[in-house]
């Protein structure tokens, strides 16, 4: 009887594993997120404010404009252009984290 629960407990430990390691993964990302729109919202406050000071501009459209500063983005050649402060250590922790459990 032990040895089935222990062969039981064992065979689920890194199933177990898997489930902490994916929390943790969506724990990182979620910090990342965090910490670049920390980063991000008054510089988007900012171009939104200049829009809006510009003569004749609808504020909604300003606000839908600039809502998605910072993201990444196609360029008119076809390659992306890199989201901005992918390189804070929280969103540099995440992909290596992430790439490690998708090993």
């Amino acid at each position: 009887m032990k040895a089935k629960l222990l062969l039981t407990l064992l065979a689920m430990a890194p199933v177990g594993m898997a489930i902490a390691d994916e929390q943790s993964v969506e724990e990182l990302q979620l910090r990342c997120e965090q910490a670049r729109e920390a980063l991000l919202q008054p510089l988007r406050d900012a171009e939104i404010a200049k829009c809006k000071a510009e003569r004749g501009r609808d504020p909604a459209y300003c606000e839908r404009y600039w809502k998605d500063f910072g993201d990444a983005s196609r360029l008119a050649s076809g390659t992306m252009k890199a989201r901005m402060f992918d390189d804070l250590p929280e969103c540099v922790a995440a992909v290596k984290a992430k790439q490690a459990a998708d090993k």
